[in-house]
């Protein structure tokens, strides 16, 4: 009876809030730090006026004009926080840790809403009794999943950053509308009803919010053609006609940042020359970098300890230097194994939700470390929307073992 209990979406949900609550109860009066103080916040005249987002021409010149462009839903939150708490910092951490917990919910109803997709919904695969130790309560493998996906995601350390620091709150967001986007696009195609299209209209909204929220939304449609194929069934035709009008959504960032007379890199991580940390790195080194530095993203989901705000990371001009060719090698590894794991989910479903969330860590990386040169080439932050793939490749992948003992 009591395991039945604990198998209960709504006990579910209050787990997962609680715990992000927890996680999160000491940083409320954390003041503002860094870019928070000096530029985004407290230094940000653009906040200061609703009347800016009204008319955003009358903050051409400001400082930070060129971003509101791009970035147009997250400065609005911050506005909206400026008028209602002034420089309080309270309201902006409560801002986003709902933000943040309200993003661990979506994660749980993105992987139980996977289970439901014709792939994993086979009968030759749900019908098969739960192994031990779950199979005394009939707890779902689904909602099992789901379950530590969220844990994971609303606790795990390296969120922290994300989270805390105010302005990085544009992660957090973008993640939220991105994650929401193709949420609602999976109901569209799960449900018969005339409110799927209600569901399809409310998912390409989302995309356009996350995509003038933060520009590694770029890959967002990528990522829902990506699931359509993993999950979803039907003709090529068809399918394509309902994906074009969200890859026309790809279009936005890139219109957004025509007529900045500013390099992208320094737009995609909002600090310009006179930032702390701030390097100048030509394209090729920068990606050569990132093949060490995506390892240690990975580190970091496994083992999260020496986490920094502000890395003193070393940059790489070979691709031939030992440690960035074994790197590469490593993610190529991993890459292929993806790959081989879905050609396996066609005989074990079960390995498809592994290989979709190793696509989604990569996908979701990409715009922030690949040729695109970042004048900070490590953040914390950056790992906010890819964690999603790993954490529910790596449920996916425990309960897998924990059925073979």
């Amino acid at each position: 009876m009591a395991l039945r209990f604990l198998n209960k979406t709504p006990f579910h949900l209050a787990l997962i809030a609680l715990l992000g609550l927890l996680a999160y109860s000491n940083t409320f009066d954390v003041p503002f730090q860094w870019d928070d103080k000096y530029t985004f916040i407290e230094g940000n005249p653009i906040i200061k006026d609703l009347g800016y987002f009204l008319e955003p021409s009358k903050a051409e010149g400001l400082e930070l004009y060129d971003t509101l462009k791009t970035r147009y839903v997250g400065y609005l939150t911050f506005a909206l926080n400026y008028k209602l708490h002034g420089l309080d910092v309270r309201g902006y951490h409560i801002v986003n840790i709902a933000i943040h917990i309200i993003n661990s919910l979506l994660v749980y109803f993105l992987v139980v809403l996977t289970f439901r997709t014709p792939f994993l919904s086979n009968p030759l695969f749900l019908n098969n009794p739960p192994s031990p130790p779950f199979a005394k309560g009939g707890l779902s493998e689904g909602n099992l999943i789901a379950l530590f996906s969220a844990l994971l995601f609303v606790s795990h350390p390296v969120q922290t950053e994300a989270v805390t620091y105010i302005f990085q709150r544009l992660a957090s967001l973008c993640a939220f509308f991105y994650m929401l986007s193709l949420l609602l696009y999976i109901k569209s195609r799960l449900t018969e009803k005339k409110t799927k299209y209600a569901f399809y209209a409310m998912s390409l909204f989302s995309a356009v919010l996350a995509a003038k929220t933060k520009e590694n939304a770029f890959t967002l449609p990528l990522v829902i053609a990506l699931y359509e194929f993993f999950f979803f069934k039907g003709s090529i035709n068809r399918r394509m006609l309902g994906l074009v009008p969200l890859l026309l959504t790809m279009l936005i960032i890139p219109l957004s940042l025509t007529g900045i007379d500013k390099p992208a890199g320094e737009i995609i991580s909002g600090i310009g020359p006179i930032t702390e940390g701030y390097q100048d790195i030509l394209r090729w080194d920068y990606l050569f970098t990132q093949f060490r530095v995506i390892p240690t993203y990975i580190r970091l989901l496994f083992l999260p300890i020496n986490q920094n705000i502000d890395y003193d990371y070393p940059v790489y001009n070979s691709f031939f230097d030992l440690e960035v060719l074994l790197s590469f090698f490593f993610l190529l590894s991993i890459f292929g194994s993806a790959l081989y794991l879905f050609y396996r989910s066609k005989f074990k479903p079960d390995l498809r939700l592994i290989s979709f969330g190793i696509f989604w860590f990569f996908i979701t990386l990409s715009v922030e470390s690949s040729i695109i040169p970042i004048p900070m080439v490590i953040n914390e932050y950056r790992l906010y929307l890819p964690s999603f793939g790993a954490f529910a490749a790596a449920a996916g992948g425990a309960l897998i073992l924990l059925k073979g003992l």
